[in-house]
């Protein structure tokens, strides 16, 4: 069984390295997306820790927080993996997901549970704040890719008075959708792939212009499909503190999280430390 790791990075630093480095196998290929804002990138640093796995960069655009940009990375990535049709797995990592398992646990655990999706759908986005949550995909965000991102600036400002104007108007762009939520962040099979590619243009039709639509729009698509019958927990740990009123963020891993390895529920976790991760790697072989 082999399996494609697809990569969002920020940039090429240690942290993302080690993240190759432990995945490094025969039956792991590498998919990987490093943000335009970073510049130039040497792609030599990611093949010079590579002994096993074969490594594609694919065509690289600029991600904005909260933007449909962030969707058509996703697309590109999947679409590019699924040419070679060899992956039952295709796993959508951050360029802080360190996995706390070994390669050989993650294989068995997949070879073992063949079929199932692991794709969070759950209500905790809803629950934080109703009316917010409406306001991602009810409405059009105009201005988040360009002007916005995780910015509080006037255009975020902008941008949510514009939305509760086309809400007082009558403008509801999911009246006829069935919009559910969860992580970003998956492990899924090639049938769901091929699903979701097929549907690019029913994403862009519903998605384009919302807010956090990383979100929604797979969680969205197969609402009331047979795919709801073969998820599972997305095998991945974060842990979210605030930051600020308004900044709802990962928090870093340290040693005194070390339990992560042997609990079964997880494979992948974020976000490390350069200390953190040489700490699990060597937890990880022992």
């Amino acid at each position: 069984m082999r399996h494609a790791f697809l990569i969002m990075a920020g940039k090429i630093d240690e942290t993302l390295l080690e993240i190759i480095h432990q995945l490094d196998s025969r039956q792991h290929d590498f998919f990987i997306h490093i943000d335009l804002k970073a510049g130039l990138i040497d792609e030599q640093r990611i093949e010079e820790v590579v002994n096993f796995s074969s490594v594609v960069f694919i065509d690289r655009m600029k991600g904005t927080w909260g933007g449909f940009s962030l969707v058509k990375i996703e697309l590109r990535l999947l679409r590019t993996a699924s040419t070679k049709h060899e992956y039952a797995y295709y796993h959508l990592l951050s360029g802080q997901d360190f996995p706390v398992k070994t390669n050989q646990r993650i294989d068995d655990f997949f070879a073992q549970n063949k079929g199932k999706n692991f794709l969070e759908v759950s209500d905790r986005l809803k629950n934080q704040n109703p009316d917010r949550y409406r306001l991602r995909y009810q409405q059009y965000h105009f201005l988040q890719d360009r002007f916005i991102g995780k910015k509080r600036n006037i255009f975020k400002y902008i941008d949510f008075f514009s939305c509760y104007v086309q809400r007082y108007i009558g403008i509801n762009r999911a009246r006829k959708i069935t919009v559910q939520s969860g992580s970003q962040w998956f492990s899924i099979t090639d049938d769901l792939v091929q699903y979701i590619l097929s549907h690019e243009s029913w994403i862009t039709k519903h998605f384009n212009y919302t807010y956090c639509c990383d979100e929604l729009f797979i969680q969205s698509l197969i609402a009331n499909t047979q795919f709801m019958n073969t998820l599972s927990e997305n095998l991945r740990y974060v842990d979210f503190i605030w930051k600020s009123k308004h900044n709802l963020t990962p928090r870093y891993l340290t040693v005194d999280d070390v339990s992560l390895i042997e609990n079964p529920k997880y494979l992948f976790a974020r976000k490390f430390t350069a200390n953190s991760v040489e700490f699990f790697k060597r937890r990880i072989q022992e």
